[in-house]
């Protein structure tokens, strides 16, 4: 996995020049998304602002430090407000909103929540992102979170730079989100073509 951090708007221009090359050229044009929280700032008065967002596409990942950036991006706006690209996130409802506020709002984005559960974690009512990677990627992501608790959460809006921790958390967010989306994609269009096809096309059965 190739991670770029930075709080640098020039660095981020770069970076999602490079991600549009990729995803034109792509089929399925998925970005992974996911943003982490000022906890700070949780009440009607001081709204949550977005401390750090990550981008992944392939095997590339963008945590960008958005809290101290050195100046707007507007590349990332106009990036994550067109309709060419599927952002992929988990449980996104609060990701929205504290995008909006940051005037970076983000039209195609779907939740893999509201799409796929773990059938082996049915007794589960809410399943976390760990549960379906380690279900769709490997069973090591359901260790994904071990280790990073309120402590660790409380300092994302910190002063540059985050420590190698929160840079392996922050990545690994992003890539599993991006991962369990374009697996999910890839069977669904698997099944798809299968049912298209009838019986007499298919020379094995397996």
């Amino acid at each position: 996995m190739k991670v770029l951090y930075t709080n640098m708007a020039s660095s981020v221009e770069s970076w999602l020049v490079k991600a549009e090359r990729f995803l034109d050229a792509s089929a399925r044009k998925i970005v992974g998304l996911d943003v982490e929280y000022d906890k700070s700032r949780d009440s009607y008065f001081r709204k949550k602002k977005a401390a750090v967002i990550q981008l992944c596409y392939g095997k590339d990942v963008l945590v960008y430090h958005i809290y101290h950036a050195d100046e707007k991006c507007l590349k990332l706006r106009d990036f994550l407000w067109g309709w060419r690209y599927i952002f992929a996130g988990f449980c996104i409802a609060e990701d929205k909103n504290v995008l909006g506020r940051a005037s970076l709002p983000v039209h195609n984005l779907k939740d893999i929540q509201q799409i796929w559960r773990d059938p082996e974690k049915s007794w589960k009512r809410t399943q976390g992102l760990k549960d379906v990677a380690a279900a769709i990627i490997d069973p090591y992501y359901e260790q994904m979170k071990d280790g990073f608790g309120n402590t660790e959460h409380n300092m994302w809006a910190n002063a540059p730079p985050l420590p190698e921790k929160h840079l392996e958390y922050a990545a690994r967010d992003a890539y599993a989100t991006y991962e369990v989306y374009r697996r999910l994609d890839m069977y669904e269009r698997g099944f798809f073509s299968l049912y298209k096809h009838s019986e007499k096309k298919r020379s094995r059965d397996w």
